[in-house]
């Protein structure tokens, strides 16, 4: 026991003696004592006071005297606040300076509690968001970003790394939107001006429709004339391998350019609605027949279609997906090899996939592949004629029926494409 706490017992209990002793005088000695105990609760209590008030002044200096155990708790009290008044200062500092180092961020920042409300915000968020400063301090942030996207984004943060939704605060603004979780119950959602970037995706992608549409007349023309000239009986032994080059030329072309014209659609496109049904089986057979009238496709094209359930969309694009999907299996595969396309259905919804025994691809390609124009086997591509657009389609067509790609590959060893479907895009009654 520290040797103040023992003196001050000590103190206390010579005091209880005495006034028991002065009370036997009177014949009561309790009385004597709880006088003196009495006395010894009041003088405690008149130094709580005192330290009740020095508390409420909030001052460190001024520190009341008094005798005994008191001095020494005025003191140890008087030492913690100025170390808390000390780690407050530090406190204060550490926030003006992360306060000021957000506020240099040129990136929007929102602080979500786990309700979605706005705890805090930097200036870069308030402008892109049009916030108010004291209006939208509590509001959920649902009720400032309504947009579909948005919405959906933040009840399944992830699904998919970020958003882009159109700025609430009007004009021609896009933002990229991401939710990052920290904390408890906290989230931080980081917002990023992408209008420029959107703005060049757009011309990019109208240049592109714009351009395929005007290339499809000349290209109609050099393609009759091309005919004409390989169809006269009197033309040159010389020019018969020129005119076939020419014309293989131009059908190539010709290929490319109705890509990109379907693939700028498919861009631009809203998603495909749910009230038309799409039968897989026409889809296979006809991806089939398609294959098998190719030269030198695989000897073995097998079908298993373990489910009689249908597909909800737009049949032409769907049937994009699967001729694409197919007709890349069989190029990439020998005469000797397989193509299977199997369909089947399950709880998570309907599953699409296409595997082959052909070439196969690396790890490093199986991301890229795609991309518009990325070959995994450049030389052998363009032998086969493919313009190296057919993978962006499916991307693109699949995303419009809300559907996703998984591609499984090994170098040498062939590759799976299977597209999964959701169970809300399912015929199933």
């Amino acid at each position: 026991m520290p040797r103040i706490w023992s003196w001050t017992l000590f103190r206390l209990a010579l005091a209880l003696l005495a006034g028991a002793l002065v009370g036997l005088i009177y014949d009561s000695p309790v009385l004597g004592m709880l006088i003196v105990a009495l006395a010894a609760l009041g003088w405690h209590l008149y130094n709580l006071y005192r330290l009740e008030r020095w508390l409420a002044s909030g001052s460190i200096a001024d520190i009341p005297d008094g005798e005994g155990l008191w001095p020494q708790v005025f003191a140890k009290i008087q030492f913690i606040k100025t170390r808390a008044k000390r780690r407050g200062k530090r406190f204060r500092r550490l926030v003006k300076e992360l306060r000021a180092s957000t506020e240099a961020f040129p990136d929007g920042g929102v602080i979500l509690n786990a309700q979605h409300e706005i705890l805090n915000y930097n200036s870069a968020a308030r402008l892109l968001l049009d916030l108010k400063a004291r209006g939208d301090r509590g509001q959920r942030i649902e009720n400032l970003l309504r947009h579909p996207d948005f919405v959906a984004y933040l009840r399944s943060p992830g699904e998919r790394p970020a958003v882009e939704i159109p700025s609430p605060a009007g004009g021609d603004t896009w933002l990229s939107c991401r939710l990052i979780p920290y904390g408890p119950n906290q989230t931080l959602l980081l917002i990023r001006d992408v209008s420029q970037r959107v703005k060049i995706e757009r011309v990019r992608r109208d240049f592109v429709a714009n351009a395929s549409h005007e290339l499809r007349t000349p290209l109609t023309v050099m393609m009759g004339y091309l005919d004409t000239l390989a169809d006269d009986p009197q033309k040159p032994a010389i020019w018969q391998q020129p005119v076939q080059v020419m014309q293989d030329q131009v059908q190539r072309m010709f290929r490319l350019v109705e890509d990109l014209l379907q693939l700028s659609k498919l861009e631009s496109g809203e998603p495909v609605t749910r009230d038309r049904v799409v039968s897989v089986s026409g889809l296979v057979e006809a991806a089939r027949r398609e294959v098998l009238s190719l030269q030198g496709h695989p000897e073995q094209i097998e079908v298993q279609l373990n489910s009689a359930v249908n597909l909800l969309g737009k049949e032409t694009e769907l049937r994009s997906v699967v001729s694409n999907l197919v007709s890349n299996a069989a190029r990439y595969t020998p005469a000797e090899g397989k193509v299977t396309i199997s369909w089947t259905v399950d709880e998570e919804g309907g599953h699409l996939a296409v595997m082959d025994t052909g070439i196969g691809m690396s790890e490093a390609d199986i991301p890229r592949v795609t991309e518009r124009f990325y070959r995994a086997d450049g030389g052998r591509a363009r032998q086969s004629g493919g313009t190296g657009l057919g993978l962006s389609i499916v991307k693109y067509a699949l995303r419009r029926h809300d559907a996703d790609l998984e591609i499984r590959s090994r170098l040498g060893h062939g590759s799976s494409f299977i597209c999964h479907f959701p169970r809300d895009r399912l015929a199933l009654s």
